[in-house]
């Protein structure tokens, strides 16, 4: 079945590279929904619509120059680069925000966390733990992110990441270990015991 899939979709990038915008049109369909929750949980919400939409212009723009064999793998490097160009300009042109700061200091530490933590997957269960590990997500510096995300939630091989991150193996590696050691840190640092606690 999942070789079916591939020639279809390869099929229809064959006919997108020659102009058919309906063919494009359904590859968009096809990969809309999960750019979108990468762009979330990369830009967050405001900024996400408009890295998808930049993402697939791009593609259509330059199609004809895709030469990979994963039309997937490469959208979502557009993608990927797209929101960190976001993320880089933020920091560039950061808004100045209406409230003064809070008087709490928010210091983070990572250091190695008490006990052994969950994997991402195991943690959809708990709603309450999600909610920290989104908000750990967006603490992870944009790299780390990129590669965690796509790893955990969407489910990229790490040599796939390697290509859409345009970085080696071992960079990916050490990328997505740390992300979730990030995260693990913020699951304990507000007191969570894992499964068995």
């Amino acid at each position: 079945m999942k070789a079916a899939a591939s020639e279809a979709n390869a099929l229809l990038v064959q006919k997108a590279r020659q102009g058919d915008a309906r063919a494009f049109e359904q590859l968009a369909r096809d990969v809309e929904r999960p750019l979108y929750r990468l762009a979330v949980r990369m830009v967050g919400q405001v900024d996400a619509e408009d890295v998808v939409q930049d993402a697939l212009l791009a593609a259509w723009r330059s199609l004809s120059s895709f030469e990979g064999s994963s039309f997937r793998a490469w959208i979502f490097r557009i993608a990927t680069n797209r929101a960190l160009d976001r993320l880089r300009s933020r920091r560039r042109h950061p808004e100045l925000p209406l409230d003064p700061p809070a008087e709490e200091d928010d210091d983070r530490s990572w250091a190695e966390p008490a006990a052994p933590g969950p994997e991402l997957a195991d943690l959809a269960a708990d709603r309450e733990a999600l909610v920290v590990v989104e908000e750990a997500l967006t603490t992870l510096p944009a790299e780390q992110r990129a590669a965690l995300l796509l790893r955990d939630i969407e489910g990229f091989a790490y040599e796939e990441i390697a290509i859409i991150t345009a970085v080696e193996i071992g960079t990916v590696k050490s990328r997505i270990h740390r992300g979730r050691l990030a995260v693990r840190n913020a699951l304990v640092a507000r007191g969570w015991k894992g499964s068995a606690g």
